[in-house]
């Protein structure tokens, strides 16, 4: 994984890994759906399924596999990364994340996923130093500069 020049490493927490390891089970559900969908749903309808159901089904598989794999390459690493970085803004996202989903662009960074403990941290316009899984882009904490 890459690791920039100012960048330390610090351990996963057990509630992160806990996090990262319930954000690959979409794929694990999906997965069963369209199991489901193509083994037994003709048994129960007595039509076979919509190949459009299964096209879908297959797409958001893809999707949501895409996440669990950076998911799963950031519990592989076993550590978060830890850079300084400047917050730009943060604010409360909206839609499929849930309503307590925080985002945040950073200078250097980019665009990341807060965790509520990060949110609650942050001010728009200090420089932080960032604790980090660089696959799933989701900022852990942050610590202000002074």
């Amino acid at each position: 994984m890459n690791n920039p020049d100012n960048a330390n490493e610090v351990p996963l927490t057990l509630t992160q890994r806990a996090r990262l390891i319930v954000e690959c089970l979409p794929v694990v559900f999906f997965t069963l759906m369209l199991v489901f969908v193509v083994t037994l749903l003709d048994d129960i309808t007595g039509a076979p399924p919509s190949i459009f159901l299964i096209l879908f089904l297959c797409f958001v598989i893809v999707v949501v596999g895409w996440a669990a794999l950076n998911r799963i390459r950031d519990l592989a690493s076993g550590v978060a990364l830890v850079q300084e970085d400047l917050l730009e803004r943060s604010w409360r996202s909206r839609g499929a994340s849930g309503p307590n989903s925080f985002s945040g662009k950073f200078e250097q960074l980019g665009r990341m996923r807060l965790s509520s403990k990060a949110h609650g941290q942050g001010q728009n316009g200090f420089r932080y130093r960032v604790s980090y899984s660089p696959a799933s882009k989701i900022v852990w904490w942050l610590e202000k500069i002074r």
